[in-house]
């Protein structure tokens, strides 16, 4: 499902109802203004034919002031505190209201509406502007309220897995559904998995969703990106649900609320791109802050060449061992970095794409981290760490070796 356009036939329950237009008289903080209007400005339509979606739709509701903006994929609204005097709604374009509230000094905003020539005064202190507005009634009527099979969740756990998954998605579309994060809800568990062709993340959370069955969706990439974005900035909870037809979903918190189309298709089998424990030849655990070190100083060398830092892992006695990891350079040069490490089985070489390695380890949230080969040619699997050496469930990143000329 698309979100809808202006004038749009459909009477489905989603849709919010037409806003009556008022003088609008609105007091707010600019800083909290500014703050909303940088939370709506990536669901902006710059590039869209209809000019009332380079606007953002500027509103009362429920004692406060609600700024709302949308695309074809996404829409965003973000309620403020207000002292309002009258109700009513209007457009203006987002970035011109963005880009003065942000140039404002500190203190209060007041913003009226001329209901005849849809004209919204905004002043602060000596600076005054009347920005020419577009009737709200132009406004693609938003996608809100009428979710189903409501899951919550805290919002910092969002942010964490999101940050864990997202890196492995596809940044094209030439495959639709590898451009999007799937995610299952389960009665026992939520799941988010990506994969790009050349790796896998997939992060699960237990929690009790009250569902009576498992239901898998598939959200844009671009969708979860924004949501994490939003999220770092609003502490509390987050509630998800769909659409009564499954078409959408919306995340939603006490002051912000995403809806985003979802994708059609089926997303591939990734628990069978996992290695399987029993096939595991090597397995190293080392410091995740060494491991990050050693691979940012080999990519300075690696990415300027092929692309491609080396993983040697040489097991020692009992127990103990290490993993080197280098990159070279015709024109630079080449370097090498040794971190020291427990290993359990027999030594082993592989070679990543750099920019996987640095990207997956920049998500890890724990002190130690293992790396995990079935062999030189098979994948190589990363998974966080317990203070007993103990792989961590419910984390695995999966990244496809490289083939190099030795």
């Amino acid at each position: 499902m698309r979100l809808s356009a202006p004038n749009s036939a459909s009477t489905n329950k989603l849709f919010t109802k037409r806003l009556e237009k008022f003088a609008v008289k609105v007091t707010c903080l600019q800083e909290n203004l500014t703050r909303a209007m940088h939370l709506v400005s990536n669901a902006v339509n710059t590039r869209s034919p209809l000019p009332v979606l380079s606007n953002v739709l500027v509103s009362t509701e429920e004692g406060g002031l609600k700024l709302s903006a949308m695309n074809q994929q996404l829409a965003i609204s973000v309620w403020i505190g207000a002292s309002i005097e009258t109700q009513g709604a209007t457009t203006v374009q987002a970035r011109l209201l963005t880009d003065f509230v942000g140039q404002l000094p500190e203190g209060t905003v007041n913003m009226a509406l001329d209901a005849d020539t849809d004209e919204l005064s905004v002043s602060s202190g000596r600076y005054r502007a009347k920005m020419k507005g577009i009737d709200a009634d132009e406004f693609p009527p938003i996608p809100e309220d009428s979710a189903e099979r409501e899951v919550e969740m805290p919002t910092e756990l969002w942010t964490e897995i999101i940050d864990q998954v997202v890196v492995a998605a596809a940044t094209d579309d030439s495959r639709p559904v590898l451009a999007g994060i799937c995610l299952t809800l389960d009665p026992q568990f939520i799941e988010l998995a990506a994969a790009d062709g050349y790796r896998l993340a997939a992060r699960r959370v237990e929690v009790n969703t009250g569902l009576s069955e498992s239901t898998q969706i598939i959200v844009p990439r671009s969708a979860m990106v924004e949501l994490g974005r939003i999220l770092s900035d609003d502490p509390g909870t987050v509630t998800l649900g769909l659409s009564p037809n499954a078409s959408s979903v919306l995340f939603s918190t006490k002051s912000v609320s995403l809806v985003s189309q979802l994708i059609d298709g089926q997303f591939p089998n990734y628990t069978q791109l996992i290695p399987a424990t029993e096939n595991i030849e090597t397995r190293i655990v080392v410091d995740t802050g060494e491991f990050v070190q050693a691979t940012r100083i080999a990519a300075l060398f690696a990415r300027s060449g092929q692309n491609v830092i080396k993983a040697t892992i040489e097991a020692g006695d009992d127990g103990n061992g290490r993993i080197t990891l280098s990159a070279n350079s015709l024109d630079l040069g080449e370097n090498k970095g040794e971190i020291e490490g427990t290993v359990v089985g027999t030594d082993a070489q592989i070679a990543f794409n750099y920019r996987f390695l640095t990207e997956c380890l920049a998500t890890v949230q724990s002190d130690r981290v293992s790396l995990a080969l079935s062999g030189n040619t098979s994948p190589g699997l990363i998974r966080l760490v317990d203070k007993d050496g103990e792989d961590i469930p419910f984390f695995d990143h999966v990244i496809m070796p490289m083939h190099t000329v030795t």
